[in-house]
């Protein structure tokens, strides 16, 4: 598994050789430096935003690779993927925002207008998604209470059925019927949910 991720690392390390050729190039061509702001400040921030770029594929290549092999370890446990993939998202973003952060140090941007910005964006954001965040919020409070599992029959108002999936946004039963019903999280957990496996 590890060789896996090394090969996969390696795979995914374009951005890494093209923030190394931007870095070098103005050296190996030779360009003169005499106004400062020119072709080697070009060259750094290319550099800087390739190696950023990097860093965002590297951290979605190793987050994946973990969480896939979880997931394919721990087959049966759904609340427990679902857990481990929230966490997978959270590292994530947390991750790109601090390369981020530290992308924008390096090419000495002022960080504080932009976080004030990004505060007041982020609560547009918030608002326009809100229905997908009481959905990721409804995930977790399943994942933590675990009014089921993956594998347990419930009804869900007129719906009866056996839970098998629970994602981030929606949650998948089979009903006796066979065919899939796909419940949102936000409106499963606002419905009355009985668990005949229990």
């Amino acid at each position: 598994m590890q060789n896996s991720l090394a090969l996969k690392l390696l795979r995914g390390s374009l951005f890494f050789l093209l923030g190394l050729i931007a870095a070098v190039l103005p050296r190996l061509l030779d360009l003169p430096n005499d106004p400062p702001d020119t072709a080697h400040k070009a060259a750094t921030w290319s550099a800087i935003l390739a190696l950023f770029v990097q860093g965002v594929v590297w951290t979605n290549i190793i987050v994946g690779h973990f969480v896939q092999r979880y997931t394919s370890i721990h087959t049966r446990d759904g609340s427990s993927i679902t857990t481990f993939k929230a966490i997978g998202v959270v590292i994530r973003v947390v991750m790109w925002i601090v390369l981020g952060l530290a992308a924008l140090t390096v090419m000495d941007i002022r960080i504080r207008p932009i976080l004030a910005g990004l505060g007041i964006g982020g609560l547009a954001v918030a608002f326009a998604v809100q229905t997908t965040l009481a959905d990721l919020f409804a995930a977790i409070a399943i994942v933590v209470d675990k009014p089921f599992v993956v594998g347990d029959a419930i009804s869900v108002d007129n719906y009866r059925g056996k839970v098998e999936h629970i994602g981030l946004k929606m949650t998948r039963v089979r009903s006796d019927s066979g065919e899939q019903i796909i419940f949102s999280n936000g409106e499963l957990l606002k419905s009355k949910i009985r668990n005949y496996s229990r």
